[in-house]
């Protein structure tokens, strides 16, 4: 009964007002003002360049996001960021306000997958998270939300992830959960945070490097594995760079899994940042993920 009446009250006070249904709750506004969803790119091995690089799906591409220059959030009418203009920070979502955190930042919603807030599992925090479910054989394989401007210049990207299925991420396929895309230059992508299978069946995470072409994994013998149905908290550190002076650091759980410096690691004036559940020939094809607490921060907390 409390739940409830916190959820009611909840409705009342956000702008962005969202359609109670018991233990979930709907988001009003199923599609971005980003473009249209595409389908996956075509990866290769994940012992390959192409490895976890085909998650350049979606058209939210300069010429779509654009549109969002002077435009104004459709649940509160207020004025929202262009893509041109610099995201401020730190900014944080946990949803407790539906997607509206996303859309009065200038952001939206990619893809022809599901996306809704929900009650269950227990949300990292608060009293809600985000449910993306995709398709992987079918065009529903995409539900992303997406920030999009001007990067940081050194920011950590941070968000916490619940996997409910152990799957099989098919040879040549993939799975992603953070992708980068540059916004004028890169727009294929800059950097890309998927899942791949270990020898043992189970699944790390791994780091696609658009820029230099290749795959960066741990270096560990026995690579830390992500639990399943449990949360636990990826952490990507970016130091834009169009030169030799960029950095990249890869955390889950505050283990560094994944480090390199003095590389290119940006080339764009701005870029989107896309958050959510992306597969391609998963085995069970059909999955659902969670979400919460998502943040960009100048400081790794």
């Amino acid at each position: 009964m409390l739940r409830l009446l916190l959820l009611m009250v909840s409705c009342l006070i956000f702008a962005c007002a969202p359609r109670l249904v018991v233990g979930e709750r709907i988001d009003p506004a199923a599609a971005g003002s980003g473009g249209t969803a595409g389908s996956a790119g075509t990866a290769g091995s994940a012992d390959t360049a192409g490895a976890a690089g085909a998650a350049d799906a979606g058209s939210a591409g300069a010429a779509g996001a654009a549109g969002a220059a002077g435009a104004q959030c459709p649940d509160t009418g207020l004025p929202v960021p262009g893509p041109m203009d610099p995201i401020a920070v730190p900014w944080a979502t946990g949803f407790e306000n539906g997607f509206c955190d996303y859309e009065q930042a200038g952001g939206f919603f990619e893809g022809e997958g599901e996306h809704r807030t929900v009650t269950s599992p227990a949300p990292r925090s608060g009293l809600f998270s985000a449910e993306f479910t995709v398709h992987t054989d079918t065009d529903q394989n995409q539900a992303r939300c997406v920030r999009q401007g001007v990067l940081p210049q050194e920011a950590y990207y941070g968000a916490w992830y619940y996997v409910t299925t152990l799957a099989t991420v098919v040879d040549g396929s993939l799975w992603n959960l953070f992708h980068f895309k540059g916004g004028d230059v890169s727009t294929k992508g800059l950097w890309d945070i998927s899942l791949i299978n270990t020898e043992s069946g189970e699944l790390e995470l791994i780091v696609f490097d658009f820029l230099g072409g290749v795959v960066r994994k741990q270096s560990r013998a026995v690579p830390i594995t992500i639990p399943i149905r449990t949360w636990f908290h990826i952490q990507f550190y970016l130091k834009r760079a169009a030169d030799a002076t960029g950095t990249i650091r890869l955390y889950q759980d505050n283990q560094l899994l994944v480090q390199a410096t003095g590389i290119i690691t940006d080339n764009s004036t701005w870029g989107q940042w896309y958050v959510g559940n992306i597969g391609e020939a998963l085995t069970p094809p059909d999955s659902t993920l969670y979400v919460d607490d998502v943040t960009i921060d100048t400081q790794r907390r």
